[in-house]
């Protein structure tokens, strides 16, 4: 019996998502995903910065004045961002502003406060503002992966802006998903990688397209590296340790390998270095320059 595939998407957080479900049922999948979309969506208006009513809208508003109340949902990705701007010494950072140069707030823990009891988020002084950029779209993918999973869809490839990739089960071939990432100037692919149960993403940075990704500890934009790429089982995660690796480089991949023994990792110096990294028991198999079926999605920074 031939598979049903269902290709559905959405625009949100500046990008375009896309959703492949594959089973047997098309009424079903195409249910659940909209169901999954409908979540996406949610995330952008709690999520964005640029929605003056948006969660995040009223914390950088209000938050440095009273306690800003926050849906559930906001207020753990943003004790998750703590965690992993902890974890990453830094280099993964969801604030923006001046709050560095405040006698009040040296460090994240210092510039938010999180109530977990009242669900409100307080900020240090009005000099801290809060950008959800680097992790947002993590996020909305493992959220929709997760109501795909209870709903009981099998196998699915979503993504975000083809930057941040989570996949599960098989293609209608019952082949697994194969992801290929290219590099970011001459667009040839640097390695290939099969994604169960687990989420890819991908940093990069363009000097010659204007695109610049800013080192949160000084404030200067990054040079050293090019490209980096993460595969852990969290999407959310997956995002913010590839903007943490962009950032320090191969500083980065030895903090990576400590404290994310399963996860996979690779980084491309400005000189054109290829480093990697492949822990044990991991949800990803790759190949450097496998040959790429055009069939498969691939992983493209433009």
């Amino acid at each position: 019996m031939s598979m049903a595939v269902v290709l559905l998407a959405t625009y949100a957080m500046r990008t375009r998502f896309e959703l492949v479900l594959v089973g047997d049922d098309e009424p079903f999948l195409r249910a659940a995903g909209e169901e999954a979309l409908n979540e996406i969506a949610e995330l952008e208006r709690l999520l964005s910065r640029f929605r003056p009513d948006s969660d995040i809208g009223r914390i950088n508003r209000f938050a440095a004045f009273e306690s800003v109340r926050v849906d559930a949902r906001t207020f753990r990705l943003l004790q998750q961002a703590k965690r992993l701007w902890e974890a990453t010494e830094g280099a993964f950072d969801i604030t923006l502003g001046t709050w560095r140069h405040s006698q009040k707030a040296t460090s994240l823990a210092d510039a938010i406060f999180l109530d977990e009891a009242a669900m409100t988020v307080r900020l240090a002084d009005e000099g801290v503002r809060l950008d959800l950029g680097g992790i947002g779209k993590g996020y909305a993918l493992e959220r929709a992966a997760n109501l795909l999973r209870s709903s009981g869809v099998e196998s699915t490839f979503l993504h975000g802006g083809t930057s941040s990739v989570f996949a599960f089960g098989c293609d209608q071939n019952g082949e697994p998903w194969r992801v290929a990432i290219a590099h970011p100037v001459n667009g040839e692919p640097i390695t290939t990688v099969t994604l169960s149960g687990c989420g890819l993403s991908v940093s990069a940075t363009t000097p010659a397209e204007g695109r610049r990704t800013v080192d949160p500890q000084t404030g200067e934009p990054v040079r050293r590296t090019l490209l980096a790429a993460a595969v852990l089982p969290s999407p959310t995660e997956a995002e913010a340790w590839s903007t943490a690796l962009l950032v320090s480089g191969e500083k980065g991949l030895t903090l990576f390998q400590r404290q994310c023994p399963t996860g996979w990792a690779l980084v491309v110096s400005s000189d054109g270095q290829i480093e990697r990294w492949e822990g044990e028991g991991m949800c990803v198999a790759f190949a450097c320059h496998e040959p790429i079926d055009e069939a498969f999605p691939t992983v493209e920074i433009a």
